[in-house]
């Protein structure tokens, strides 16, 4: 076993799961891919897109490019660091309650609408090369700026100074923020090329468990595909499944942390759900990791398919 998979907490790769030892039969061998999924800044909202080319041993592309440090001196652009260094909503619930967009990113192939979270539509020409992002805040519009220009990485850094400065959570700052970009690699809870699916019936499975209302945003996975049976894609670790000619080794289950705490509508922090999971569930896992072992170009309505061994 890979030796990146031998420690895990907070999103990393567990290694003794309760659901990899009673994994769910397969409903079908086959699922139908309905969602895709890119964070392009750590701990701020996604972009859903139509279809993307991945890479083998890559990060899901345009993924957790960009970060925004939370005062620590050794944030600095090209290195990856855990995530207590960054801004991030296990911390910071503030962040949830920003309306993101991205108008143009330089991963953009033409399948984007460059819409977040919200109902905001991106500009269809945007800006030629540069990775934009605008922010806004009930309503009122807060900035927009190029995250691949240095001087646009500090407008958004003295913006979150100052969105700090009258929250209650500027005590959880070490310095003033600082945003970097990873050229190779993501911003990832683990440092491994790795991205996430999920089944969508296990939002339904988590909600009920926790008196909460589905929402895949929660646990912002990069993949999303239709279930049946709440977490029956826990079945699909060690195996390796099809979408058209890419290939993904399914690694194991992601290890939750207490960021799934903020509701992603209010952006409130409720009860701490790790220890309903680990009750009502007997797991505290949603989501898995895979590997991509051979790349290709994938889109929403495509057929996620089950390998023989």
């Amino acid at each position: 076993m890979p030796r990146f998979l031998q420690a895990g907490r907070c999103g990393l790769l567990p290694t003794t799961s309760p659901c990899l030892k009673n994994s769910l039969a397969l409903a079908s061998p086959s699922f139908t891919l309905s969602q895709l999924w890119r964070y392009p800044v750590k701990g701020l909202g996604g972009q859903r897109i139509g279809g993307v080319t991945l890479d083998a041993g890559a990060h899901f592309p345009g993924d957790r490019t960009y970060a925004i440090g939370s005062g620590h001196e050794n944030v600095a652009d090209g290195t990856w660091l855990k995530k207590a260094y960054f801004l991030q909503l296990m911390s910071h619930e503030v962040l949830a309650d920003l309306d993101v967009s991205f108008p143009q990113n330089k991963h953009d192939d033409g399948d984007g609408d460059g819409a977040g979270d919200g109902d905001e539509t991106g500009d269809e020409n945007g800006d030629e090369n540069g990775d934009f992002i605008e922010l806004s805040r009930h309503g009122t519009s807060l900035l927009r700026a190029n995250m691949q220009s240095p001087e646009g990485r500090r407008d958004i850094a003295a913006l979150f100074d100052a969105l700090l400065a009258d929250d209650q959570h500027a005590g959880r700052l070490r310095g003033p923020c600082k945003m970097v970009t990873l050229d190779d690699g993501a911003f990832t809870d683990t440092k491994a090329p790795l991205i996430t699916l999920g089944g969508s019936a296990s939002f339904d499975g988590f909600a009920k468990a926790t008196g909460t209302t589905p929402d895949a945003r929660r646990f912002r996975l990069n993949m999303i595909f239709e279930t049946d049976t709440p977490f029956e894609e826990f079945a699909l670790i060690g195996k390796t499944v099809a979408i058209g000619d890419v290939r993904l080794e399914i690694i194991a289950p992601v290890g939750r942390c207490a960021a799934i705490d903020v509701d992603p509508q209010t952006a409130m922090r409720g009860p701490h759900y790790l220890p309903i999971m680990a009750q009502r569930l007997g797991h505290t896992d949603l989501g898995i990791f895979a590997s991509i072992v051979q790349g290709g170009r994938i889109a929403q309505g495509d057929q996620i398919t089950l390998l023989a061994d």
